[in-house]
């Protein structure tokens, strides 16, 4: 399928956007052409080398295996170079008809002095509210949307940053200095945000469908890319206005923006315990923007005020009070009628009907349907039907009412569910719960659960999704499975899945699937898989059958799927011996400290549609690494410091998670605590009289980092919850103290806007880097101690190269 409106569409409200921002005094002329020449450049190349290796096919017979993969870009890329050629004629329109034009001048602005009695620390901190607040809220958004991978999450970080950074640069070159008509834009530009987020999906995405990495990285980068820049830009004109009206150096305006971020980061997680949904909160942040906005510069006469502010009051009351989430989902999920849309801290629960028939949506995936009988008797049954007396099981996930039933069809006596998400218990079928007494909910994470619980259960049930983030891998970790082996009972089964089966295994299947068995087989004596529409893992000390009909008849359990009338003894054997012929035992086994099934599923997503992988890398390195090219020398410091920090963060969310489970409460406290530290940071003046206590600040960060990097397993054997939690604050507010520090000492002695735009464009690309790195790459396939280790190497680099600089600002 080519999407030929949907490219010609995007293309065309991209362009009006660059359009509007160069008509607006955002950037030259000049500058709006080399960006469409620059893309009608790229379109052209990427079309001709598709063409010709096209041609060689047909017309020599070659063989090329790549001609395959690149024949639907060929078509892309041809749709985009039509539109793109067609600006190019219109802007260079006057050449033709020989119509002379005067020169451009874009003289600089003064700053209008109209509006210097306003607050600019109000004006900064609003700027950081408003773009921590939207970036928490659209990226819970865009990642249920593109299956919420930590590959999907870094590119996400990643995106925003290099969109602000984007922004950044060109506001140190532009000379707009209108702060009403900045303002403006900023309060606006989500509005263009939120669109393209809901117009994309619709054009490129079906109903219910998960995009590739690919397609998931471009309507990232297109969502994100209007808001940022602005975001980016505004901060910058700010900075400049400050210094130039208030004396207020760039380390105290940073320190007031993130300021702003903090009370981001605390309200939205607030509202995001079930007090607002998400497009509820996004309405009323970009409404605080557009009221400050109006008011300050906008409406000044006393009756339009209060008429204006009357306005707003209603207008607030009915976004709280009608759910507006139902319909921002109902245009997300065009193939169903949503009925009930629900936020809670764990994620998105959706209430939809197909058919007359009601099914339950966990952030935008099915997880529920009336006849899902195939799949709730293969999820229980291939466990339970290995032993003839069970009386209690442990089962963590998956829907009870579904997988109720099917239990007590066993002469059990004790179930113990585990959820993390208490929301979707509302959801259970009540009668389905009271007819067993033996029933026990716990809602907490799972792998707490598992290591302080003194029960001992004869079957132990994982129903998760595969290991596709770093937060599930630690499922289907050595430790856990030990974990799990210590509550069994003598006998006793457990079983996982790590994927669906495909029935062509290819080689990031093999990877994925080895590492998880070989894990098992150090723990367990005996691993059995057995292939239904999942992979399933059955694992035991004792003997394990693939006799799954036989042993139905056996145990006299009567099943609509899992039976003799619908499978067969001999091919379920013949698959999991075959299947087990595949799997590579020198795969490395998957740890805590060492996520690398994370990284074995990703490769994996990354594989089904291998026409897009080598297209996928290409771009993530022509927008995350080609920066670093332009990245002037003497701010080099700022980048490695800031791709560090990046790292750490990535590290330290994940001892979190490791140590105290899945906090997401606690996951934005974290955070809150980092950039507390890169406001106390840059806005405080400590050991900076001279060059060598400047060069012992970074020596502190160097070694901070690398003692980290020694006490890490440490951290991960504390069982006091509280202490932990004290202490990764600590862990986290140090190291972003003297990052934000060393953001001011690199700033202060500027006295344009444009050097300071250069160190935060630094900080950004630095970061964005940083985040898809180590979440996607470094942490999953070092591990967490060599990830410390690296960490202070990329410090190093960074202060090795400010102090070969000869022009070093401090």
């Amino acid at each position: 399928m080519y999407h030929v409106i949907g490219t010609g569409l995007t293309t065309t409200l991209l362009y009006l956007i660059s359009y509007l921002l160069y008509r607006n005094g955002f950037y030259s002329l000049n500058l709006h052409r080399k960006i469409w020449n620059s893309v009608l450049a790229i379109v052209f190349l990427l079309t001709a080398a598709a063409g010709v290796f096209l041609a060689l096919q047909i017309s020599y017979k070659w063989n090329i295996p790549i001609t395959r993969s690149i024949l639907k870009w060929h078509v892309e890329t041809g749709i985009g170079l039509s539109f793109t050629g067609l600006f190019h004629f219109l802007w260079h329109l006057k050449y033709f008809i020989k119509t002379s034009g005067r020169q451009e001048k874009q003289a600089t602005e003064l700053w209008l002095s109209e509006y210097d009695n306003f607050n600019v620390s109000i004006n900064l901190f609003i700027t950081g509210f408003v773009s921590t607040s939207l970036q928490i809220l659209m990226m819970k958004e865009i990642i249920n949307i593109s299956g919420g991978y930590e590959l999907v999450a870094g590119t996400f970080l990643g995106s925003w940053l290099i969109g602000s950074g984007a922004g950044a640069y060109l506001a140190g070159k532009s000379n707009i200095n209108d702060v009403r008509k900045i303002n403006l834009f900023f309060a606006f530009s989500p509005v263009v945000s939120i669109i393209l987020l809901f117009s994309l999906s619709k054009l490129f995405l079906q109903t219910g469908e998960t995009p590739t990495f690919l397609v998931s990285m471009v309507l990232t980068i297109l969502v994100l890319f209007p808001f940022c820049f602005i975001s980016g830009f505004t901060f910058i004109k700010l900075i400049a206005y400050a210094k130039s009206s208030m004396k207020l150096d760039p380390g105290k305006s940073f320190s007031v923006e993130t300021t702003g971020g903090i009370a981001a980061g605390i309200v939205v997680t607030f509202l995001g315990t079930g007090a607002l949904n998400t497009y509820q909160t996004i309405l009323l942040i970009i409404l605080l923007a557009v009221t400050y906005v109006l008011l300050t510069f906008f409406i000044k006469n006393i009756i339009s005020v209060n008429l204006f502010r009357l306005l707003v009051l209603t207008a607030s009351i009915l976004i709280i009070v009608t759910n507006s989430d139902v319909f921002f989902r109902q245009l997300l999920m065009q193939g169903v009628k949503v009925s009930k849309s629900e936020e809670t801290p764990y994620g998105n629960i959706t209430i939809a009907e197909y058919g007359g028939e009601k099914s339950i949506y966990y952030n935008q995936r099915l997880l529920s349907y009336n006849d899902d009988v195939t799949e709730r008797e293969e999820d229980i049954h291939y466990a339970m039907l290995q032993r003839e007396r069970i009386e209690s099981v442990l089962m963590i996930s998956g829907l009870l009412w579904s997988h109720l039933p099917e239990i007590l069809k066993y002469p059990v006596k004790k179930v113990v569910y585990v959820e993390s998400d208490p929301s979707l218990i509302k959801y259970e079928q009540v009668s389905v719960l009271k007819q067993f007494e033996g029933i026990e909910v716990r809602n907490e994470d799972a792998y707490r659960y598992i290591q302080k619980s003194q029960n001992k259960f004869d079957v132990v049930l994982l129903i998760l999704p595969p290991p596709s983030t770093l937060q599930l891998s630690r499922f289907y970790s050595v430790e856990f499975f030990s974990s799990v082996h210590e509550k069994l009972n003598p006998g006793g089964v457990f079983m996982c899945s790590a994927g669906i089966n495909t029935n062509y295994f290819n080689k990031e299947s093999i990877y994925l699937n080895s590492s998880v068995f070989n894990s098992l087989s150090s723990v367990f004596r005996n691993v059995k898989p057995i292939l239904g529409n999942k992979i399933y893992f059955l694992a035991s000390n004792d003997s394990l059958s693939a006799e799954i009909c036989s042993l139905s008849e056996k145990r006299g359990i009567k099943n609509t799927y899992v039976s003799p009338d619908f499978l067969s003894d001999e091919l379920i054997i013949m698959k999991s011996d075959e299947f087990l012929s595949l799997l590579d035992v020198n795969i490395s086994k998957n740890f805590l400290t060492k996520p690398l099934a994370a990284l074995y599923y990703q490769s994996f997503h990354l594989s089904k549609k291998i026409s897009e992988k080598l297209p996928a890398i290409f771009f993530l390195i022509i927008v995350f690494l080609l920066p670093a090219a332009f990245i002037k020398r003497r701010s080099n410091l700022m980048y490695f410091s800031a791709f560090a920090l990046a790292g750490y963060e990535i590290v330290l969310l994940l001892v979190l998670q490791l140590t105290a489970g899945n906090m997401y409460q606690l996951t934005g406290i974290i955070i809150a605590g980092f950039m507390a530290g890169l406001a106390m940071g840059s806005g405080m003046n400590f050991f900076s009289e001279n060059k060598s206590r400047f060069a012992l600040k970074i020596i502190a960060l160097m070694a901070f980092y690398a003692i980290c990097g020694l006490l890490v397993q440490k951290i991960l054997i504390m069982k006091s919850f509280i202490p932990v939690v004290i202490l990764i604050f600590i862990l986290s507010f140090i190291p972003s103290l003297l990052t934000g520090n060393i953001f001011r000492e690199l700033t202060r002695h500027n006295v344009n806007s444009s050097e300071v735009s250069i160190i935060y464009t630094s900080d950004l690309a630095g970061s964005a880097l940083g985040f898809i790195f180590f979440s996607a790459v470094v942490v999953p396939l070092i591990g967490l101690r060599y990830s410390m280790l690296l960490i202070t190497v990329i410090v190093l680099a960074g202060f090795v190269s400010l102090f070969a600089t000869k022009n070093r600002h401090f």
